[in-house]
């Protein structure tokens, strides 16, 4: 019954996408440099309003997937848990995307079917 439990588990798995939009106040150009522990997908500039995606398979044995972005704007810096295995598995999108805008205040959840949109959240601490 276990084994059958984690077969079913490992084939529901999926690919994941996170979509980053640049939402920040007056127009600025926004810096995100995104990784986990295996994984780096490097520096993105982004100009107002512009977005990148990535997308991987979360890892389901033996830990959790994170996923952690450094956001850097002019006059400020701060990092946010994009993707955390624990905080998203009780709250999973449906369809497997995460749609972040980020704001100066913190990132906001946009769009996730099977939830409500707009759910924000604060910037991790230093």
């Amino acid at each position: 019954m276990l084994l059958s439990l984690l077969v079913i588990t490992i084939c529901d798995a999926g690919t994941l996408q996170v979509h980053i939009t640049n939402t920040l106040e007056r127009g600025q150009a926004l810096t995100v440099h995104c990784k986990s522990k295996d994984d780096d997908l490097g520096v993105r500039q982004l100009g107002p309003s512009q977005s990148f995606m990535f997308s991987f398979t979360p890892r389901f044995l033996f830990g959790s997937t994170l996923y952690f972005c450094k956001f850097s704007w002019a006059g400020g810096s701060r990092w946010f848990d994009i993707y955390d295995q624990g905080r998203e598995s009780s709250h999973r999108c449906i369809d497997q995307k995460y749609f972040w805008k980020i704001y100066q205040d913190g990132p906001c959840l946009d769009v996730c079917k099977g939830r409500r949109e707009g759910d924000c959240f604060p910037w991790n601490k230093e």
